[in-house]
């Protein structure tokens, strides 16, 4: 994994399962800098973010963990693109790994940091 420094203070936690944006909204969790007024600023501009995902099966376990750091600098658009398509990837592969894994969308997330 590359050596990224975040810029900016806190993160931004969003679940797996929340496809609809305003259940999304509801749902994310925001730390330090990330918080509503600093928000805005963070994703204005295209930035290099790491996404770091954490999925969870139906008995409560942490069963797989993995980060990426974006290479070239993305905006929003990008940002969602690339949580849900590294977490389908990432499940996909557990699942490779053991057929019986139950994964538990509703309470897997990614934690992005900018």
């Amino acid at each position: 994994m590359s050596n990224f420094k975040p810029v900016f203070d806190g993160y931004f936690k969003i679940f797996l399962h929340d496809d609809d944006y305003k259940r999304a909204a509801d749902r994310a969790q925001f730390t330090g800098q990330w918080i509503k007024s600093r928000r805005k600023r963070i994703m204005k501009r295209d930035r290099k973010f790491q996404v770091t995902l954490h999925i969870m099966d139906t008995d409560g376990h942490k069963r797989g963990l993995q980060s990426m750091v974006f290479k070239d600098r993305g905006g929003q658009g990008d940002l969602s693109k690339v949580i849900f398509g590294f977490g389908n990837d990432f499940v996909d592969e557990l699942r490779v790994g053991d057929a019986t894994l139950k994964v538990d969308l509703i309470n897997s997330y990614a934690v992005v940091r900018a």
